[in-house]
C-alpha cells in the first residue's frame, strides 16, 4: 500500500519493472487469517471480529480524505490498486503499513518491493489506531468475499 507523496516524476515504467531484482516474491492469494507477513510495527495481533458496517462507513469517509488520491479498487494510482488487498496481505501488514509506513518501508521486505514498483514511497497520514480499524473494514466491505 502507498501513497501520494507529490514525486510524481519518479514513478517506474511498466517495461523497467521487469529489469529489476525484487527484494522478496510477490504476495500470493492467500488466507488472510492464517498466513503472511504481518509487517513490523506496533500491530502484532488482530482479532477477527464479525463485519461491522458501521465502522466501514466510517472507514469511507476516512479513505476517501486520506487514502483516495493515491489508491483505487479498479486500477493503479500513485499507489497500488486496493482491489482484493485483504487476500494478499494480513490485517496487520495492511495496518502497520497505514500507521507508520517509515518504518514498514525500512524494514518490511513486502512494503520494499511495492516501493520500488511504484517509486513514491507512502507518507505518513497521521492516523490513529481506531481510524486504520475503520479503514480496514472499509477494505474488508470492499472485497466481500472475506467478510
Amino acid at each position: 500500500m502507498l501513497a501520494c507523496s507529490g514525486n510524481e516524476g519518479t514513478k517506474v515504467k511498466k517495461e523497467d519493472r521487469a529489469e529489476q531484482p525484487s527484494v522478496a516474491e510477490p504476495a500470493a492469494m492467500l488466507d488472510y487469517k492464517t498466513a503472511g507477513s504481518k509487517g513490523v510495527g506496533t500491530i502484532t495481533s488482530f482479532e477477527h471480529k464479525p463485519f461491522d458496517a458501521q465502522l466501514a462507513n466510517r472507514g469511507v469517509e476516512l479513505f476517501v480524505s486520506k487514502c483516495a488520491m493515491c489508491h483505487s479498487f479498479d486500477r493503479t494510482l500513485v499507489g497500488p490498486s486496493l482491489d482484493a488487498v485483504i487476500k494478499r496481505r494480513t490485517p496487520e501488514w495492511i495496518m502497520n503499513m497505514m500507521l507508520d509506513p517509515a518504518t514498514m518501508l525500512e524494514k518490511d521486505a513486502d512494503a520494499k518491493v511495492l516501493s520500488k514498483e511504484y517509486g513514491s514511497p507512502m507518507i505518513s497520514l497521521g492516523l490513529k489506531q481506531e481510524e486504520a480499524r475503520a479503514i480496514l473494514e472499509y477494505l474488508r466491505e470492499r472485497n466481500s468475499t472475506t467478510k
